[in-house]
């Protein structure tokens, strides 16, 4: 494996991935087209913040595997395109953290209590104490807009200056929040009665301007907002307006909407603004630690020990396993199998997985299936972390439960395609099984157990349950010059009918199916063929 190093991170994130074996080659500060270049020849890339990897340097990794944020937010990263190519993204969330919410108090005290002016000041020869009165954090109402691992120790660090703190977080119930300590209110509530709010949010399409002309109005006059998390959840220009205004007493800003800033720098410059470099994260503790981070999480998932910082297959970190992998490849194979069994229009598939950790991986196992059952439909690659993405845009949906242990076989995964008469398409059922970690088993198929393989070409002859019957399917392959490598059968007590499986070694011609399905004793003939 290879891994390409574009920002310019901490020299202990090599040391990590090399421990494993894995190679790694730096190429921070060179142009983006020598980076583009580069990239076909790399299974991992890891970036920080400066490097945007976009649709078009996307599209130029047939090999990858994985891209590696080291640091939180992936705003920088398009996921969309990531996932649409089936490459994994992950990020540090937790590895700059204690930096983040560090940096956060220090702005919100530099804020209130005027220290940039009144250091410039000084600075220019002159004492002038008057000027430079500030506010008491003690006994404020302070809003926490996000929760997260940031939010949590911010709320934390305010809360030994004995401010009333209260919280909102858009994914966290009110129990939940309670449950933290903190007490909980509504965004709307929070703007109309915080003298001062901190943002700690992602930025994405619901939370881009979420503090705007409106909600500025509505904050009690003079309040204080401080925003370390992402530029563009404020909206800048109404910012300005407000603060020229004086309905905002001041604000505390470590991100902007563009970065480095584009728009006119009267924000920045602003007397009661204190504005630093997206620099939150920037210490040397923080930066050593996500570069480790970022290393150790891509050398797990490299090495088929899970993943772990998902940022776009959540509910699948424990299907990344290796442990998890061969009931992974077996579900895929089953999804291959009734996909061609049941046509290009059949679009809707159960899945019931038995095993004691079933459950635990049902995500992943309905993944693999529609991973299976694409490959069949789809140019281009298809896995698990693109197949419910494309599964959705083509219409094509799973029901999955996960059970215990099946009577018969301790794992067993069973799907039923589900017919479509009005495109022609059938209804199968068929289940698989695993012997050790990579023997594949097809055992039952149409309610009639059995034991076959499940690779290369597969014959499957629905026909009479009598002597010869078995010698006469042989007997015209023979004549084709067609060697048989693997056989089954499968019987059905009540009608008289009977399953063979037939696993043959190379393909079969048109000619030699045409000659099974013309023997008196053969009612149907199938192929499918597992890749």
């Amino acid at each position: 494996m290879r891994v390409l190093l574009a920002d310019n991170v901490s020299r202990q994130c090599d040391a990590v991935l090399n421990t494993h074996g894995i190679e790694t080659v730096r190429a921070g500060g060179i142009s983006r087209q020598e980076l583009i270049a580069m990239l076909p020849d790399y299974e991992g890339l890891i970036v920080r913040s400066a490097v945007m990897v976009d649709r078009e340097m996307i599209e130029a990794m047939p090999r990858m595997l994985a891209i590696g944020r080291a640091g939180a937010g992936v705003d920088n990263i398009d996921v969309v395109a990531a996932t649409e190519r089936g490459i994994l993204v992950m990020n540090t969330p937790g590895g700059n953290t204690i930096s983040a919410a560090e940096h956060t108090l220090a702005m919100l005290m530099a804020l209130l209590r005027k220290i940039p002016a009144a250091n410039a000041s000084i600075r220019q020869g002159q004492w002038d104490r008057k000027t430079f009165v500030g506010t008491e954090l003690f006994g404020k109402r302070v809003g926490v807009l996000g929760l997260g691992r940031i939010g949590r120790e911010v709320a934390a660090r305010i809360a030994s200056f004995q401010a009333q703190i209260v919280g909102y977080d858009p994914v966290l119930s009110p129990e939940a929040i309670r449950a933290l300590g903190i007490e909980s209110t509504t965004f709307e509530e929070m703007v109309e009665s915080c003298q001062i709010i901190t943002i700690h949010i992602p930025l994405m399409a619901s939370t881009r301007g979420l503090i705007g002309t409106a909600e500025l109005a509505r904050m009690p006059h003079g309040a204080f907002i401080i925003n370390c998390a992402r530029g563009g959840i404020v909206d800048e220009a109404a910012l300005l307006e407000a603060l020229n205004s004086g309905q905002i007493a001041g604000a505390a800003l470590d991100v902007f909407s563009s970065e480095p800033p584009t728009f006119p720098v009267a924000l920045m410059e602003h007397p009661n603004v204190v504005a630093t470099p997206h620099i939150a994260a920037s210490t040397h503790e923080a930066q050593e630690r996500v570069a480790v981070d970022i290393a150790v999480q891509m050398s797990e998932f490299f090495e088929g020990r899970g993943a772990r910082g998902v940022v776009n297959a959540h509910g699948m970190e424990d299907c990344l396993m290796s442990a998890a992998r061969p009931m992974m490849r077996a579900t895929r194979l089953l999804g291959n199998l009734l996909a061609q069994l049941g046509g290009p229009n059949a679009n809707h598939f159960n899945l019931i997985a038995h095993g004691p950790d079933a459950t635990q991986i049902m995500q992943g196992l309905e993944a693999a299936l529609l991973a299976g059952v694409l490959c069949q439909r789809q140019n281009g690659a298809v896995n698990e972390i693109n197949a419910a993405r494309i599964a959705a845009s083509a219409g094509i949906t799973v029901e999955a439960v996960g059970e215990g242990e099946h009577p018969r076989y301790q794992t067993l995964i069973a799907a039923e395609v589900v017919a479509s008469q009005q495109h022609g398409s059938q209804s199968h059922h068929a289940a698989v099984t695993l012997f050790g970690r990579d023997d594949v088993r097809l055992v039952m198929f149409d309610n009639l157990w059995l034991d076959v393989a499940l690779s290369g070409v597969l014959l499957l002859l629905r026909g009479a349950d009598r002597p010869g019957v078995l010698a006469a399917m042989g007997g015209v392959l023979a004549q084709q010059n067609i060697n048989i490598s693997d056989v089954s059968l499968g019987r059905c007590q009540d009608s008289g009918d009977a399953l063979t499986v037939i696993r043959i070694d190379g393909d079969i011609s048109p000619e030699a199916l045409d000659a099974l399905r013309n023997l008196p004793v053969v009612q149907t003939v199938k192929v499918v063929r597992m890749g």
